[in-house]
């Protein structure tokens, strides 16, 4: 919520006290990677998301999220790469990633709509 609320550096200290008490969370570790993301620290998603996905592999949002920062950074197939594994794991992410503005650079690129029909 306070991610939501723009409260982001707030909403990183509490998934930060959140995988001190549950190091295994990965939901916790993604979501503090959504919140480095929207203060435009990149490099630090990543970490949090790959951290989300290497304790869960089989979760969706993590790779999604994932996809979302390399697609911010210009990095057209890392982002494809990670988006279909997302949408291998869960298929609604097709739909999710034609409307997230953090795709909106790749929109109207082949490969990405290839991926997301």
């Amino acid at each position: 919520a306070l991610d939501d609320l723009n409260r982001h550096e707030e909403a990183i200290e509490k998934y930060k006290k959140a995988v001190e008490l549950k190091p295994d969370y990965a939901e916790a570790y993604s979501n503090w990677g959504v919140a480095l993301g929207r203060l435009g620290r990149y490099e630090e998603a990543m970490e949090k998301h790959k951290k989300a996905i290497e304790l869960k592999p089989d979760y969706a949002n993590g790779w999604y999220n994932l996809a979302c920062v390399h697609s911010l950074r210009n990095n057209k197939t890392e982002a494809l790469k990670n988006l279909k594994k997302a949408i291998e794991l869960d298929p609604s992410f097709k739909e999710k990633a034609k409307k997230d503005e953090d795709f909106k650079n790749l929109w109207e690129d082949e490969d990405f709509k290839k991926l997301v029909e």
